[in-house]
């Protein structure tokens, strides 16, 4: 049971079955006597059942689901589960939702559990209209046919966070919005040095893959190879050089690699996307620093850039028995208030076309703190993720971090790269 912060006392209530409620694989939904869809009877008890991703931890959890649909919808019991998936399934407790971030979806076509969303969107009269397009175009293209498996809730965001008191202590002029990836190694060049014996680390970049994404890289593509397609590598092009280029242009100075803690105030600025807000409030909230935020810095030939789409979405389960109740738990979630509360007190962008939304974001989680510079830059397109996209990422940073370490040259390493994904998508395939 979740810890109910507020004093909510929630009721886990008996699964009852609804006649006709779910959508049969077909697509095809019940009709009323007029020859309409028929909607669920809310004022029935039923519980759903929701497996969470890592972005929906309690609080999360009970601010933007279990409260609101409770108030609106209070004989919807959502009850959460934790564990594997393939666990729940092969104990027959199959979730009726589930939460991922959008790269993950292919990963769940093994379990089948995905299927086209839009009859069951249809249904219930759901308006994607009110969702900025480019969010809803990163989910069909994972889908071989531009189907729409999921509805995105959350949008990850990149800023370039920086520590105001290192700034005023050494009397640099902050970050500025607007500036490019070359001008913001100049800041970093400035501010790396040692103070008290301790090394201040002038721009960390978190990571090789971060400062990739404005491109919208695949690490791994589709190919046809005799009338079949095949995943192979995609690395060893200009685009990746050119990232290898600047990562090791920004971490090669002395001082600035290898990466400090920023929220312990190590690092005088962090480039780096939304989830850092939490352990920034508490660095800011303990007094370690003041924070402020300027744009992301930009590529010259992608100005006003920033990551590709990266965003966390939620998914009725093929296999639900309480598809029109699931669906009522994404009405609520996606809706203005909801996302609303989200924006504003959690620092989390929403997906939805709505000024007022991005206006309020932070205000009531990092007071006195501007947070609309952000704005300035829009995402990369999305791209399709390939299952084994993680296990090619844990081959990208090692061979970078050769690179950086002085053991291979950046041509070399792509090559090598190049060739290490392959054989393990090889030795995937022969696996299947």
């Amino acid at each position: 049971m979740i810890r109910n912060g507020v004093g909510i006392t929630l009721v886990l209530m008996a699964v009852m079955m609804f006649d006709g409620c779910s959508t049969r694989d077909t697509g095809s939904v019940p009709k009323d006597a007029e020859g309409n869809d028929k909607q669920m009877d809310v004022s029935k008890p039923v519980t759903v059942k929701i497996l969470r991703g890592a972005s929906m931890n309690d609080e999360t959890f009970q601010m933007l689901i279990l409260e609101p649909m409770a108030k609106k919808y209070p004989n919807i019991t959502v009850e959460p589960l934790s564990g594997k998936l393939e666990d729940l399934i092969a104990a027959g407790n199959i979730p009726d939702l589930l939460t991922t971030p959008q790269n993950s979806l292919p990963g769940y076509a093994k379990f089948d559990v995905l299927e086209d969303m839009t009859p069951l969107l249809k249904k219930h009269n759901f308006d994607l209209g009110r969702f900025k397009p480019i969010y809803i175009d990163a989910i069909r293209v994972a889908s071989d046919k531009g189907e729409l498996y999921a509805i995105p809730y959350y949008a990850q965001l990149n800023a370039l966070f920086y520590n105001k008191n290192l700034f005023d202590k050494f009397g640099v002029p902050y970050p500025r919005d607007g500036m490019t990836w070359e001008d913001a190694i100049e800041v970093g060049r400035k501010m790396t040095r040692v103070e008290n014996g301790v090394q201040i680390q002038g721009l960390n970049i978190e990571h090789i893959s971060r400062i990739s994404f404005p491109w919208s890289p695949n690490l791994i593509e589709k190919k046809t190879d005799k009338d079949k397609k095949i995943e192979r590598a995609n690395v060893n092009n200009e685009t990746w050089k050119n990232v290898f280029e600047l990562a090791f242009r920004i971490q090669s100075f002395p001082g600035n690699y290898p990466n400090k803690d920023f929220y312990k105030g190590e690092a005088a600025m962090y480039a780096t996307v939304g989830d850092a807000f939490q352990n920034i409030k508490k660095a800011v909230d303990s007094q370690v620093f003041e924070v402020g935020i300027a744009q992301y810095p930009s590529y010259k030939e992608l100005p006003n850039t920033y990551g590709m789409v990266d965003e966390h979405c939620i998914f009725v389960t093929k296999t639900s028995k309480n598809k029109d109740a699931a669906m009522k738990v994404i009405e609520v979630l996606t809706s203005d208030e909801v996302q609303m509360t989200a924006s504003k007190y959690l620092a989390r962008q929403s997906t939805l076309i709505n000024a007022e939304l991005q206006k309020q974001f932070g205000s009531g989680f990092l007071t006195g703190v501007d947070t609309q510079s952000i704005f300035k830059s829009k995402p990369a397109s999305g791209t399709e993720f390939s299952v084994y996209y993680s296990d090619a990422r844990k081959l990208l940073d090692a061979e970078y971090k050769q690179v950086i370490e002085g053991k291979t040259d950046i041509n070399t390493a792509l090559r090598d790269l190049e060739d290490q994904i392959n054989k393990m998508l090889d030795r995937m395939a022969v696996s299947q």
